[in-house]
């Protein structure tokens, strides 16, 4: 339903340094900010995306324009990267909007290229293009030596990659991509160059791994071979290691497909892209119905689930917006675009209230602007109501606490069943073995029999209390 995307936004991150150093900020406090926040990005998105409100509010009392647009893209950036349709649609118009009166054509023409994508993920090509070519328009006006507008039409390419993709025309999107490749023999910095094809191999990997596994396997070995030492695992390695992990799955090797599952998913928590996660979940349910693991099978079902309903929601609100958005421009020009979106939006809003409906036990999260904070002693509290009631939303309501707690624990044994992932949890609660035997309606020898075989699949030293070493993890 929720299908892969193409890495777009990464390539327009190479950029932002650029921008930084071509033009002088007014107030160095608010420059050293962005500049660090630039990369927080690059490890951690979420905290990056924290900060970027109260950067926005001071450019905006510095009147530091460039600020203002570089924090609106991010913004952008952010959004796509977690498949939040309808804030990246918002955000997308206020960046329009800011590029226009200030003239910037990087930033319009970026703004451009995130509408697209908006249209395309709604099953509007056709609208989609219009935006791409509107955005390689605005483009032909800059510097054709301008790093800047080097990667600004690199983005166009990936997204049209990206709109190929969702026509199901993966052979037109890799000609993209081979465009981009040759593009990139023009950057005269041995680092940059490795950097861009980097990237470019990986969209190249992830695309031949919808039609040719051989193809596939060869260029995501081939990004993770030539990225530079100092960049930080990223969306492109998120990619590369689900490619290897699909490929392995085909060959039926699943000890191999599924560690490398793993690694993607352990990245992906470390650094808060989530884009295509939906994949590798239903690869890795499809992989324990094969293996016949039960539990894991079902935790994945319900990741899935969990997955589709947030990304239903934000796309039946992104629909909505684009409805608006079109309906606007009748008033200039006569289109009838919309008159195919009122149906398709009925569909969308259909299907949003069946899945919610399905899944009323699953907490959508909301948006990181009005996250309340946790209260550790109240969490534990409703944690243990729920395992005493034996409900299933346990592990959910767990992971919202410690999120990278399973991946961390898989990465130490990719082995590690969803079962003993949860008794895990349990311990990290610092549960007794009485209550734990009492809370599982099991004996206390038992307890004390899976403590054993746990520290025996994580390698846990006799000599080191179980319970510190799991509440370091």
């Amino acid at each position: 339903m929720f299908g892969f995307r193409n890495i777009l936004l990464s390539i327009s991150l190479l950029s932002s340094f650029l921008v930084l150093s071509q033009q002088k900020l007014t107030n160095k406090e608010l420059k050293a900010k962005i500049a660090d926040n630039s990369k927080l990005y690059k490890i951690n998105i979420d905290k990056a995306y924290r900060e970027l409100n109260g950067l926005l509010k001071q450019s905006a009392i510095l009147k530091d324009s460039i600020s203002e647009m570089k924090i609106l893209d991010r913004k952008c950036r952010y959004f796509y990267s977690k498949n939040m349709m309808d804030s990246l649609i918002i955000t997308s118009e206020k960046l329009q909007k800011k590029s226009n009166v200030y003239q910037d054509i990087y930033f319009e023409a970026m703004s451009n290229i995130y509408l697209a994508e908006i249209y395309s993920i709604n099953k509007f090509p056709d609208k989609a293009i219009s935006y791409l070519n509107s955005a390689y328009e605005i483009l032909k006006k800059g510097n054709p030596e301008s790093e800047r507008i080097f990667y600004a039409k690199a983005n166009v390419l990936s997204s049209f990659a990206n709109i190929y993709l969702d026509k199901n025309q993966p052979r037109k999107a890799a000609k993209k991509i081979y465009e981009q490749i040759e593009s990139g023999k023009q950057l005269k910095n041995n680092l940059e160059r490795d950097n861009f094809q980097y990237l470019n191999y990986a969209n190249l990997a992830n695309i031949y791994s919808q039609y040719n596994s051989d193809s596939a396997y060869h260029y995501a070995k081939k990004s993770i071979l030539i990225k530079p030492k100092d960049v930080v695992d990223d969306k492109s390695m998120i990619d590369n290691y689900s490619v290897i992990g699909k490929v392995y799955k085909e060959k039926k090797n699943y000890k191999s497909s599924i560690k490398n599952f793993h690694k993607a998913l352990y990245i992906s928590t470390k650094n808060g892209t989530n884009l295509n996660a939906n994949q590798i979940y239903h690869s890795l349910k499809e992989i324990y119905d094969i293996l016949n693991v039960k539990d894991s099978a079902d935790f994945y079902k319900n990741k899935i689930e969990q997955y589709e309903l947030k990304a239903l929601k934000s796309k039946y609100n992104s629909l909505q917006e684009v409805i608006n958005k079109d309906k606007k421009e009748q008033k200039e020009e006569q289109n009838p675009l919309w008159h195919w979106m009122i149906p398709a939006f009925a569909l969308i809003g259909v299907a949003f209230f069946i899945a919610k409906r399905k899944n009323k036990k699953v907490d959508i999260e909301t948006e990181i602007e009005t996250k309340p904070e946790i209260n550790l002693s109240e969490t534990y509290h409703d944690l243990i109501e729920l395992l005493e009631k034996r409900d299933p939303a346990f592990m959910f309501a767990f992971e919202k606490v410690f999120p990278d707690f399973s991946v961390n624990l898989l990465t130490k044994n990719a082995e590690l069943q969803q079962s003993e992932i949860e008794f895990c949890a349990l311990l990290k609660l610092k549960l007794t073995t009485k209550e734990i035997a009492k809370i599982s309606f099991i004996e206390t020898r038992t307890v004390q029999n899976k403590k054993y075989r746990i520290r025996k699949k994580l390698d846990i030293p006799q000599n080191v209390d179980i319970y510190h070493w799991i509440d370091q993890v």
